[in-house]
């Protein structure tokens, strides 16, 4: 495959276009939710101790959808291929986000916003279900389509319901869905010029830098403590991030595992609380503060800043082990994602194991953080 005669899939002027005026458009829609809008008030079980307000979620996604929406509306013709998949990308992670604006108001039942999310994931999966599974080089499996469906759906509601768990420190899921946002559009700007198929992704690329030039935009208010993204944000992005996975892979751009890489210290931490609160025995349905990430809070260091920072970094490694991992496969013709994958699972896994134990033996930090509880463990 030759990249040296690589030209943009679409004007890098848009992009950047898109990018800023989301991150502008966010942040003054963020300046409203100050002002007025749903507020998470101070719980028993919770641990902030002012209400603040938590539609941010809803500012990122209107500017996301309006940002959008006018550069298609002014510059449509110089973006490439139809529209059709980059609707139903924003049409699923807007119907995700509402559901968790609707939750942030109410407090649906567990069941009941699970099943949502299920039917929901099970329909767009459906639509970009993956017929290939490479696991290294000769080493293929095809499935059929109704195996395929199960395992994307799986697949979307895992990564979305990680996002949302991990969404308990000021700026840490906010700042990995702006950098996982990055990367998927990097990804796309730079790789579908050169692939058969990847002239359709245009829209899908301009909604990946609108999104992370929204949650950028917001942002500051949630590193702050002035906002949370509640789980409007949470859910919007994380459809955003798992979805455009499976559309990249659809097309030829990335493959199953790229999504992996990009969640990775989050899916870690996820998965092996779980796994540790079936094998103690207790409710994985009741909130917590057990994961990883809360423990570190609360005996380690009470800064979200300098926690977030770390995740952050963790990501951009596992991010960056995928691009490299895609360009050996573009070069040599070696398909190594899925091995490095597994390696950067392991990694993190042994480091958290590791951590945990630590913080385990220490003793609390005096200063309690204001550690929010996550979301029910479920799925």
């Amino acid at each position: 495959m030759n990249l040296s005669s690589h030209s943009w899939l679409i004007p890098s002027a848009l992009v950047l276009l898109g990018l800023a005026g989301s991150a502008i458009a966010a942040a003054l829609l963020s300046l409203l939710v100050l002002k007025g809008g749903p507020v998470d008030r101070p719980r028993e079980r919770g641990a902030h101790t002012v209400p603040t307000p938590t539609s941010g979620g809803l500012a990122i996604m209107a500017a996301c959808g309006v940002v959008c929406a006018i550069i298609l509306w002014f510059a449509g013709d110089a973006i490439p291929g139809q529209w059709r998949d980059g609707a139903l990308l924003f049409g699923f992670a807007s119907l995700m986000g509402l559901s968790g604006a609707l939750d942030d108001l109410i407090d649906m039942p567990p069941t009941l916003r699970l099943g949502f999310q299920v039917g929901l994931c099970l329909l767009f999966a459906w639509l970009f279900h993956v017929d290939t599974l490479t696991f290294g080089p000769g080493l293929v499996v095809r499935l059929d389509p109704f195996t395929s469906t199960l395992g994307c759906a799986l697949w979307l509601v895992l990564g979305i319901n990680t996002i949302n768990f991990m969404d308990g420190a000021n700026g840490l899921a906010s700042g990995t869905q702006t950098l996982a946002l990055l990367v998927l559009a990097g990804l796309i700007m730079l790789l579908a010029p050169v692939v058969p198929l990847g002239s359709d992704l245009g829209v899908i690329l301009l909604i990946c830098a609108c999104a992370a030039g929204a949650n950028l935009g917001f942002l500051p208010f949630n590193l702050a403590g002035k906002a949370f993204q509640g789980d409007a944000g949470a859910l919007f992005g994380g459809a955003l991030i798992t979805g455009t996975s499976l559309v990249v892979k659809a097309y030829g751009v990335g493959s199953v595992w790229f999504g992996g890489f990009l969640l990775a210290p989050l899916i870690v931490d996820v998965v092996l609380t779980l796994i540790t609160r079936l094998r103690q025995g207790k409710d994985v349905m009741r909130p917590h503060k057990e994961h990883l990430y809360q423990l570190w809070l609360q005996r380690r260091d009470s800064s979200h800043i300098r926690l977030s920072v770390r995740i952050w970094a963790l990501c951009a490694i596992s991010s960056g082990v995928g691009l490299v991992a895609r360009a050996i496969d573009l070069v040599y013709q070696t398909d190594i994602r899925f091995v490095c994958l597994a390696a950067v699972i392991l990694l993190y896994s042994l480091m958290w194991g590791r951590v945990r134990r630590e913080l385990l033996q220490s003793d609390p930090i005096s200063t309690p953080s204001p550690v929010r509880i996550t979301a029910p463990e479920a799925p």
